[in-house]
């Protein structure tokens, strides 16, 4: 048998992929122009031709409008955020691409197990590690309005991160890897959109402790794809590009995907030496581009018979400020490892896990610090696979490390030495933040952080518990910026008032699965009060 060189087989591997087809789907959605109706979803509405209208003043007008990427809608610190009409609500995307997703769960039911229902199927959602706290409850209100289940089966319904369904997945590899317990390994999902870390540690059992704060990034394939429309923009002017993405959109993702995926990113190696340029012929691969060409780059581009060069610095600029990140990424995470704890492993999951020149860099940066760099198969579905079995037996997860610190709002003297009097209440108080747990904290799960509270006045019927959410560690006051209401937990203290504000109340935060629960309890009538929730939904 030939001997293949490590370009030949991901080459073959490629070749698998298109055969077998890839399993993901696009985050795209074609709607009617009301905007009511979708006409397609996944890759047949990214690949669909955009239909046109004249209006009065005779210039063309899309009949139809495209809606893509609109999960990162969901993170609050990407300020460059996909277009959307002003008026349209990225929600109503997430329910209505979960309502077309429900049509494939009922007809797959139908198909493999007949009589089974929905009402006992039970869903597990992953969402990236950097996203806000409210994403989940988000997700939960789109689910329920896309009639994948209803809110009286609460429990049907589970969250995990991508990150930590992905080192669930790496489980089922890690003897070929010969790693024992107690080993630590590192899991870089690298996705289309984000890409996700977790470091964690094998216990008794395969269970996950999870040893450093999951990170991520904006820095997803998807990142590269943009840079060679952007390099498109350059070459044939940002004016033609724009009317290209709003008249023939499906056009621009078959070049995109059909051209520079297939031809140009799947196969770069960043080897210099074997790299030869590569020729966009806009005549064959995308003549519905030229009419929107004009002035000095229709000249040029016709003296060179419209034939563009992507050259080697060309296409490794493409890829550089994408991968720069990923690799700032796994750095931290290495250096953030406590205790002078090795990192025996490095698992790249995810689609663009298979990127030759991905790999080529990671090997030169980390195969000196981490013994063992792998990539376990089918990569593209590692966060699917691990959520199943996440949801199949949940306590595979030991432990994780909060990425927020907790706590509650409390009223206290004001300070006129260190206190800012631009928060001194009328009654000369002031509103603190009082941690309960705090950012960084390894915590098991269903473990409890309780404190101790009295009412403000003697006279108070009622206690009420204001939860809050910061990325600080030791925050001080609730008006602090980037401080996120959590929930509310009220408490009757009108059954003993004769004790003044010697009526104590004990108020806690559980941290379960994905989600907290809150409690309060009056150590004076033993009543409890609880909540559960994922957080607050934002508006």
């Amino acid at each position: 048998m030939r001997h293949l060189n490590q370009s030949s087989v991901y080459e073959i591997k490629i070749l698998e992929q298109r055969r077998e087809g890839l399993p993901k789907t696009n985050t795209a959605l074609l709607y009617d122009s009301s905007f009511k109706e979708v006409l397609k979803w996944g890759e047949p509405a990214l690949l669909n031709e955009q239909k046109k209208c004249r209006n009065s003043s005779k210039e063309f007008q899309p009949q139809n409008y495209m809606i893509e990427r609109f999960k990162l809608y969901l993170d609050d610190s990407n300020s460059e955020k996909p277009w959307l009409p002003e008026t349209f609500d990225y929600r109503k995307a997430i329910t209505d691409y979960l309502k077309k997703l429900k049509g494939v769960i009922e007809e797959t039911l139908d198909k493999r197990w007949p009589g089974l229902r929905m009402s006992q199927v039970q869903f597990i959602l992953c969402v990236p590690a950097e996203w806000g706290p409210h994403t989940k409850a988000i997700m939960r209100d789109c689910a329920y309005k896309a009639e994948l289940l209803d809110a009286s089966l609460y429990s049907h319904l589970e969250f995990t991160t991508e990150p930590e369904a992905a080192a669930l997945h790496c489980i089922s590899v890690i003897k070929e890897h010969r790693l024992r317990e107690e080993d630590t390994f590192l899991v870089v999902d690298c996705g289309g959109g984000t890409v996700d870390l977790t470091m964690r540690t094998i216990q008794r059992g395969n269970r996950l402790k999870e040893e450093t704060e999951r990170t991520g990034d904006l820095c997803g394939s998807t990142f590269v794809d943009q840079e060679f429309i952007d390099f498109m923009g350059r070459v044939v002017g940002f004016t033609a590009l724009q009317k290209f993405k709003t008249y023939a959109h499906g056009d621009l993702q078959r070049l995109v995907h059909r051209f520079f995926c297939q031809t140009v990113k799947l196969p770069f190696t960043g080897d210099l030496d074997k790299f030869e340029p590569i020729e966009l012929d806009l005549e064959r691969e995308c003549p519905s581009l030229i009419q929107y060409i004009t002035g000095s780059e229709r000249t040029y581009l016709e003296e060179n018979e419209w034939l563009i060069e992507l050259d080697y610095d060309s296409v490794k600029k493409m890829f550089d400020p994408t991968i720069d990140k990923i690799i700032k990424l796994i750095n931290n995470q290495l250096l953030d490892l406590p205790n002078r704890r090795k990192c025996k492993a490095m698992f790249l999951v995810g689609g663009f896990s298979e990127s030759p020149y991905l790999i080529k860099r990671v090997r030169e940066r980390f195969q000196g610090r981490v013994p063992t760099i792998a990539f376990p198969r089918q990569p593209i579905a590692a966060v699917v696979k691990g959520a199943v079995r996440y949801g199949l037996k949940m306590d595979l997860v030991e432990s994780r490390v909060l990425k927020w610190t907790y706590g509650v709002e409390i009223k206290v003297n004001f300070d006129g030495l260190n206190d800012p009097i631009r928060l001194r209440t009328n009654d000369n108080s002031i509103w603190k933040f009082d941690a309960l747990a705090t950012r960084g904290a390894h915590v098991n799960v269903n473990q409890t952080f309780s404190k101790e509270y009295r009412p403000i006045n003697a006279d108070q019927k009622f206690a009420i518990f204001r939860i809050f959410i910061t990325k600080e560690r030791n925050p001080k006051y609730i008006k602090d910026a980037g401080m996120q209401l959590l929930g509310t937990l009220k408490v009757n203290l009108s059954k003993i008032p004769f004790r003044g504000r010697d009526r104590p109340v004990e108020f806690s935060l559980t941290f379960g699965t994905m989600e907290i629960k809150a409690m309060a309890k009056n150590k004076l009538t033993n009543d409890e009060y609880r909540v559960k929730f994922d957080y607050e939904i934002k508006k």
